[in-house]
């Protein structure tokens, strides 16, 4: 078993590789696509272009009669986690360290899609995930900053520019020590040795993306953001959180 190990991180990397050549900048997601399905079988590909379009959980910014903002937080029409009213300061805060978190592990699902790979999505999974994400993402200033550039990207920049950004965001997670503990956390479900390949592979990834600028995992990226609608707006809600601090 250890050389099937060897052997499954042996082949990421090569296709990491593989999928790096030929790259360019300025692709587009059609482009990008007939590049993908010449290493690739079509359930991969569909699977990375799906990989922005799985769900967490919602936060919706909602009037209240008396013309306060109340954020409630859902999943497939549910209540997820309790309603807060935008008071003050303190409870945007809360939100936005929320919101925060649904969009960190959302970019950790689509790494883990890229190398096609299926979490578990589960109610009580995401909770316990996000929960975690919450709380290194108050202290880090780090993922802070490269939050406020996804922003920054999505307020105007190229597909590229807006995948590069999400890269680095990934890349952050990793510095500050919460991306093992997100993908732990969405393969909890797993058996030993599933996780077992999951650790090898994504660790192959990690190591041959970094290697060659993550220009094959940027590109995924770029071809997902196609179909990232819910995923768009949740980095408005940040805009509009951002926006409604400032009146406090």
């Amino acid at each position: 078993k250890v050389q099937e190990i060897r052997d499954l991180a042996a082949k990421t990397a090569g296709e990491i590789q593989k999928l790096s050549a030929g790259l360019r900048l300025d692709m587009t997601p059609q482009e990008i696509e007939t590049h993908l399905q010449k290493h690739l079988s079509t359930d991969r590909v569909n699977l990375i272009k799906s990989g922005l379009t799985i769900p967490t959980y919602q936060v919706r910014l909602n009037k209240t009669a008396d013309g306060r903002t109340r954020a409630d937080v859902t999943r497939d029409g549910n209540e997820f986690m309790s309603s807060q009213m935008l008071v003050s300061a303190v409870a945007i805060a809360n939100v936005s360290w929320i919101q925060i978190a649904s969009i960190i592990v959302e970019a950790v699902l689509l790494v883990l899609s890229a190398v096609g790979i299926k979490a578990d999505v589960s109610s009580s999974v995401i909770e316990k995930t996000a929960q975690e994400v919450v709380q290194t993402v108050e202290s880090s200033s780090a993922l802070q900053k490269a939050v406020k550039a996804l922003q920054e990207a999505f307020a105007g920049g190229s597909n590229w520019e807006k995948a590069k950004a999400i890269f680095n965001l990934i890349k952050d997670t990793k510095s500050a020590g919460i991306l093992w503990k997100i993908i732990k956390g969405l393969c909890s479900n797993m058996s030993w040795w599933d996780w077992t390949k999951t650790a090898a592979t994504v660790t192959a990834m990690i190591i041959a993306v970094l290697a060659t600028d993550g220009v094959a995992l940027i590109a995924k990226i770029a071809l997902a953001l196609q179909s990232a609608y819910e995923f768009g707006k949740k980095i408005n809600n940040l805009r509009d959180l951002d926006a409604l601090a400032k009146t406090m």
